[in-house]
């Protein structure tokens, strides 16, 4: 006979909410691009003709599955990250050497740090917040990896 045992996930902390999205892939809405950028000087009047249509859900949201969308609440990542930034999470992204995760130690609160696989840490971007040592029986929990976020000026 097979055991199945219930496992709960770590809660979020302070400094991260999730927030709930379903994403409707057959009613993208295409939105204006401009593939080249856009100076930070005077513009050029030509790029009224180089415009482009993207879809902000098939570029970002492609994978609604494996997708999470939370916001950003504490300070340990600034200024790289701010609260209320909106983190476009991918949980079918590895987590690798310097890169943001959405992370829980030994089945502790979820948060969000910089992973350091050559020095095994966790790093807060704010350096007036602590980094986090990893040992060697250490659990590392990885919801998945800040791919893209919003921010409101």
């Amino acid at each position: 006979m097979v055991k199945i045992q219930k496992i709960q996930l770590p809660k979020f902390s302070e400094e991260l909410e999730l927030l709930d999205f379903r994403v409707d892939i057959a009613n993208n809405v295409l939105v204006k691009y401009y593939e080249e950028g856009i100076q930070a000087g005077f513009p050029s009047p030509a790029l009224d003709y180089k415009e482009k249509r993207i879809s902000l859900d098939s570029k970002y949201l492609s994978k609604p599955n494996s997708t999470f969308l939370i916001r950003a609440k504490g300070m340990s990542m600034a200024p790289t990250l701010q609260p209320n930034d909106l983190l476009v999470v991918y949980a079918h992204v590895e987590l690798t050497d310097n890169k943001i995760g959405i992370l829980s130690l030994n089945n502790s609160e979820f948060t969000v740090k910089r992973f350091d696989k050559t020095n095994n840490k966790l790093i807060a971007d704010n350096p007036e917040f602590s980094n986090i040592p990893l040992e060697e029986d250490d659990t590392l929990s990885c919801l998945g990896v800040v791919a893209h976020l919003v921010r409101e000026l």
